[in-house]
């Protein structure tokens, strides 16, 4: 009659176990199983106390009574610690806001690690509470541990999870260290940070590799794999990968040598073979380019054989300032001092000096002028910002005090006559003036 009480108001009780779609996900799954296996544990426990009662076992309802009371305390204890465990969690990674403003993406990475985090311990709780309900009802669960399976298993489950922690211990803190230089603010341009800013992404990347694959090796060798034959195969497989990709290999090492001695860095503008432009980005295999004209260029490491770089520490621009003959060159010369001196108190030309203007002197003297040679330093890719400036300027002042930049002369040959005289040269002279000039000056 009890049994069939049970069934008549299974699914009563079903419904109010499952409740509302309120709380966490983990207990709504777990309303869900309990709402449909409640029957069966009822049935169960009913079967059991009649048995007690029909082969009159002594002590028998005792102990029932006993292991349910103490099966509930389980239960509510394991209820009260998956909820300790939740908020404590959420309250550990939360982070203060001097934190977050050191640490933009620290809080969005940790958010990452709360489920996971939390399942796991959920997960530690229910298996602890299920050997706890196994020894409530007189089965010893725990001395399993004692066996060599159990303590095995408990033993490579310790190391896993120990090696997994550290390895995300010093993976995050990496890339915390890594964000903290990256979104620092760095004025002007630092040749340091440049460096840093190429290398750090690449390095944060093979500090995941080497994390995963140490990881992975330690887990199969716990798991009772051994791992030297894999090392082996790993290192047959390699070579064999080597001499087929001799091109890749090429590449990557030739670009860990180029970025470990400072070649190239991110932010400099470099002329690599044929190709010329803004260094927008590295790997260890390819160097990409931005010219001119918007253009991208990714040119593998294999293929460069000299670099170029032209804005490496400083930059310079030169000047090869062309006059007519007849100028005075030590005025253009202390013309050209003057522009320098100039720029170098503009407000907005000033930062990006290095050094004053450095006249070389008389370079050549060429078919129609004579080239002077000067150059100025700047701050690394300005130096075509302050050139050009420099050569406006100077176009100016040169119109202003009269000094001829001259273009080409050409002379005009005619001939010679057997006499050894030169053949007349007829020259007729238009007079373009405007008719209402010409009205005008008439009247």
């Amino acid at each position: 009659m009890a049994i069939v009480f049970v069934m008549q108001n299974r699914q009563a009780v079903a419904a109010w176990l499952r409740g509302r779609d309120e709380g966490s996900a983990p207990l709504r799954v777990l309303r869900r199983r309990a709402a449909d296996v409640w029957h069966v544990l009822a049935i169960l426990y009913l079967a059991a106390m009649y048995l007690v009662w029909i082969m009159a076992v002594e002590d028998g309802f005792r102990f029932i009574l006993t292991a349910t009371l103490l099966s509930a305390l389980i239960l509510v204890a394991t209820r009260l610690a998956i909820v300790a465990l939740s908020r404590g969690i959420r309250r550990l990674f939360a982070l203060r806001a001097e934190l977050q403003e050191s640490f933009p993406q620290l809080q969005a990475r940790t958010n990452r690690y709360l489920p996971i985090l939390e399942r796991v311990g959920i997960l530690v709780i229910d298996v602890i509470a299920a050997f706890a309900l196994l020894e409530a009802w007189g089965v010893d669960s725990f001395a399993w541990l004692a066996t060599p399976w159990g303590h095995r298993i408990a033993s490579s489950a310790i190391v896993i999870a120990g090696f997994a922690i550290g390895a995300i211990v010093v993976w995050e803190g990496a890339s915390a260290a890594i964000e903290r230089y990256m979104a620092h603010e760095i004025q002007g341009i630092d040749r340091t940070s440049t460096r840093a800013r190429t290398l750090l992404p690449l390095f944060r990347t093979s500090l995941m590799v080497l994390l995963i694959t140490v990881v992975a090796l330690v887990a199969l060798s716990e798991l009772g794999v051994n791992i030297a034959p894999l090392l082996a195969g790993a290192g047959v497989v390699g070579l064999a990968i080597g001499f087929g990709a001799q091109t890749l290999v090429k590449d990557i090492i030739t670009g860990v040598f180029i970025l470990m001695e400072d070649q190239i860095a991110v932010g400099d503008v470099v002329k690599v073979g044929s190709h010329a432009g803004l260094v927008e980005g590295l790997t260890l295999r390819t160097i990409r380019l931005r010219d001119l004209a918007g253009n991208v260029h990714v040119v593998p490491f294999s293929e460069v054989s000299t670099v170029e770089n032209m804005t490496k520490d400083f930059s310079r621009y030169v000047f090869d300032v062309g006059v007519a003959y007849r100028e005075d060159t030590d005025q253009v010369v202390e013309v050209l001092r003057q522009i320098g001196e100039e720029m170098q108190s503009d407000e907005k030309f000033k930062d990006l000096i290095v050094e004053p203007l450095e006249v070389l002197g008389v370079d050549r003297f060429g078919d129609s002028a004579v080239v002077i040679k000067a150059r100025i330093t700047t701050r690394p890719i300005q130096q075509w910002a302050v050139g050009r400036e420099f050569n406006r300027r100077m176009k100016k002042k040169f119109d202003e005090l009269g000094i001829e930049i001259p273009f080409p002369h050409r002379t005009l040959y005619f001939g010679e006559l057997k006499e050894g005289g030169a053949p007349p040269a007829h020259v007729r002279l238009d007079d373009r003036r405007a008719p209402e000039a010409e009205g005008g000056g008439n009247g």
